[in-house]
C-alpha cells in the first residue's frame, strides 16, 4: 500500500475510531479488506495504550474439502466482526490432553494505541510458534513489552502434525501446508497491517524453536519472497535433522495403516485420512516411524518435506542444497541458540539420564546418530557417527560421568550445528547484515536454576515473562529488556544495537566469516568472536552446508 493511500485510511480511521466505552471495556474498529473488525483498548504492563485484536481469520477453515489443502484466504463479511478472544489453537495432543479444533486459521494483532491515529507507520514483528511442528499456539503471550518499544506485534496459528504436513509425494497432496499458511498469513499481512498503523514495508519475522525453523524455510521459499524484510531465527533451522523429513510419504502411509488403511494410491490415501477425526490424528504419531527413525535422539514426526515441482510449490528442493549454493531470499538476519540447547537428556528423568540409556547410546552410537547426518549413504552416515563420537569423547566409552560432553553433542547434533551453518552461509552470500548470538543466562525462570547451562526454550520464557513473573532491576528482568530492546531495534533499524544505553551496554558487531563476532546473552552482556569453536570448525568439515 502506498503512503498516500496509507494516510487516507489512517485519515478515515482517525474519524471512525474515537474510542467507544461500552460496560467499562473501551473499543476500536478498523477496516480491513476483509470487513471491519473491532478490537479492544487496554494498557501494557507499564501502562501505556495497546490495543488488542485477537482471533481475526487470515484464511477459511480447512475442513471438509479444504482438509490438507492449501489456504483459502478468507471471504469478506458485512457488519462489525468482533476481535475480542483469541481463535482455538490447532489440533494437537500434549501433556496427555487433546485440544484445539480444525477451524484455527487465526492471527492476533497488538500495538502502540497511538498507532491507529498516527499517519508514521511503525515496524511490524510476526512472531510464529514453536512446538515441534505438531503443538504450540500463537497466543500464549500478550507482548506487552515489544508495544513499550513501539512496534506492532502480530502472533500466528498455522496447521500442525499430520493435518499440516502430509504429503503423498506428488500432487495429491504436496505437503507443507502449515508452512504454506504462515505464508498466507503474512500475505493477510501486507493486504491489512498500515490499518493497524503498521509498515507493510518493515515486516521482521521471528520465531524460536520450530518457529525458527519456519523463519528459516521461508528465507529458503520463492513463495515467501517479498513478504518481510528482516528474519530472526531463535534455535531452530531447516537443516536440523528433525525439521527436514526424507521420507514423509513412508511416514503418512505407515500412520494410515496403524488406523487401517488399505489403499494403494494417493488418492486413497487422502480420501481414506479425510475422513478420520482429527483428534484421532494427532494420537500416536510414533506410530509413523520406522525402526531406523525411531532410533533418533528427537524426532517431530510431521515437519517439511520437498514437494514435486507444481504451481504453488513451497520448497521444491532439500534445504542443505539451496544453502550451500546461496539460492534463498538474502535479508537482514539474526539467529543463534541456547549454549545447553539438550540438558533436559541428561537431568534426572531426562532421555539420557540413566546408566541403561547411556550405554545403549555408547554401544549404538552409529544407529542412533548416523540417520542423522545429512550424508547420501549409509556407510558415510555411520562413518560420520564414528567420527562425532571420537571427536567428542576421544574414542573412549560414553558413561554418565560424561554429562556435559553428552548434552554438548547433543545440543550441536540437534540445533546449533545447523543454525551456525545457516548463518556462515549467510554472511557468504548475502550483503544485508547478519548478527549471531548465544543465550546462557541461567536464572529463576530457566529450566534448570542453577544448572549448567542455558535449556532449549530458556530465552523465550524470558522475552515473554511477565511483569509480576521478573522485577525489571534483577537479572532476569534487565535479561529481558536486553532482549526486547534489540530484538525491537533489529526490526526498526536492521542493527540491534545502534547505540549503547543503560541497558545496552554492548555493540552487537556483525558476524562474518573472517570477523566471526557474536554476542553472548548473559549479565553482563558479551561481545566474543568463534563461537563454539573449534566445534563448528569440525562439524562444518562434516556435513554439506
Amino acid at each position: 500500500m502506498r503512503l498516500n493511500a496509507v494516510v487516507r485510511l489512517l485519515t478515515v480511521l482517525h474519524l471512525s475510531l474515537a474510542p467507544v466505552c461500552i460496560l467499562g471495556q473501551v473499543y476500536v474498529t478498523v477496516e480491513t479488506q476483509e470487513g471491519t473488525l473491532r478490537g479492544l483498548m487496554t494498557e501494557t504492563y507499564t501502562n501505556i495504550a495497546m490495543y488488542k485484536f485477537e482471533g481475526i481469520p487470515y484464511a477459511e477453515p480447512p475442513i471438509g474439502d479444504l482438509r490438507f489443502q492449501p489456504p483459502v484466504p478468507k471471504a469478506a463479511w458485512s457488519g462489525v466482526r468482533d476481535a475480542l478472544q483469541v481463535g482455538s489453537k490447532c489440533p494437537q495432543y500434549r501433556n496427555n490432553e487433546m485440544s484445539g479444533d480444525e477451524d484455527c486459521l487465526y492471527l492476533n494483532v497488538y500495538g502502540p494505541g497511538d498507532a491507529l491515529q498516527n499517519a508514521t507507520l511503525k515496524p511490524v514483528m510476526v512472531r510464529i510458534h514453536g512446538g515441534c511442528f505438531t503443538g504450540g499456539y500463537g497466543h500464549g503471550t500478550i507482548p506487552n513489552y515489544f508495544v513499550d518499544n513501539d512496534v506492532v506485534i502480530v502472533s500466528i496459528n498455522n496447521r500442525l502434525g499430520l493435518l499440516g504436513f502430509l504429503s503423498t509425494g506428488d500432487e495429491v497432496v504436496p505437503g507443507n501446508m502449515g508452512l504454506k499458511d504462515q505464508t498466507e498469513a503474512l500475505r493477510w499481512v501486507q493486504r491489512n497491517i498500515a490499518a493497524f498503523g503498521g509498515d507493510p514495508d518493515r515486516v521482521t519475522i521471528f520465531g524460536q524453536s520450530a518457529g525458527g525453523a519456519s523463519i528459516h524455510y521461508h528465507i529458503l521459499s520463492p513463495m515467501s519472497k517479498g513478504l518481510y524484510k528482516n528474519a530472526i531465527a531463535m534455535s531452530g533451522s531447516a537443516l536440523n535433522p528433525w525439521a527436514f523429513s526424507r521420507n514423509a510419504t513412508d511416514r503418512a502411509i505407515r500412520f494410515a495403516q496403524h488406523l487401517g488403511y488399505t489403499g494403494k494410491t494417493s488418492n486413497d490415501l487422502l480420501k481414506f485420512l479425510k475422513d478420520v477425526d482429527a483428534y484421532t490424528l494427532v494420537l500416536d504419531e510414533k506410530t509413523a516411524l520406522s525402526e531406523e527413525d525411531s532410533k533418533s535422539l528427537f524426532q517431530c514426526v510431521w515437519v517439511p518435506s520437498s514437494e514435486p515441482e507444481h504451481d504453488g510449490a513451497f520448497l521444491t528442493e532439500q534445504p542443505w542444497k539451496l544453502v550451500s549454493e546461496g539460492r534463498y531470499n538474502l535479508v537482514p538476519f539474526m539467529a543463534g541458540d541456547t549454549d545447553l540447547e539438550r540438558v533436559a537428556h541428561t537431568q534426572p528423568g531426562g532421555q539420557l539420564s540413566t546408566e541403561a540409556a547411556i550405554k545403549n547410546l555408547n554401544d549404538n552410537f552409529d544407529k542412533i546418530v548416523g540417520n542423522d547426518l545429512r550424508l547420501q549413504t549409509k556407510e558415510e552416515q555411520q562413518e560420520g557417527a564414528e567420527s562425532i563420537k571420537k571427536w567428542y569423547y576421544n574414542g573412549c566409552d560414553i558413561t554418565l560421568k560424561d554429562n556435559y560432553t553428552t548434552a554438548l553433542f547433543d545440543s550441536h547434533l540437534c540445533f546449533v550445528e545447523g543454525v551456525d551453518a545457516i548463518l556462515r552461509s549467510m554472511s557468504r552470500y548475502s550483503s544485508h547484515p547478519v548478527y549471531y548470538y548465544v543465550f546462557s543466562f541461567v536464572g529463576p525462570l530457566s529450566a534448570y536454576p542453577g544448572g549448567p547451562g542455558a535449556a532449549h526454550a530458556d530465552d523465550i520464557h524470558y522475552m515473554f515473562a511477565s511483569a509480576t513473573s521478573l522485577d525489571p532491576d534483577t537479572d532476569g528482568g534487565i535479561i529481558r529488556a536486553q532482549m526486547i530492546d534489540t530484538w525491537s531495534n533489529f526490526a526498526k533499524y536492521d542493527n540491534p544495537t545502534p547505540q549503547k544505553t543503560s541497558i545496552l551496554t554492548e555493540t552487537w558487531k556483525e558476524y562474518d566469516e573472517s570477523a566471526p563476532y557474536y554476542l553472548e546473552i548473559t549479565r553482563p552482556l558479551h561481545l566474543g568472536t568463534n563461537l563454539s569453536e573449534p566445534y563448528m570448525t569440525y562439524w562444518n568439515k562434516l556435513l554439506p552446508s
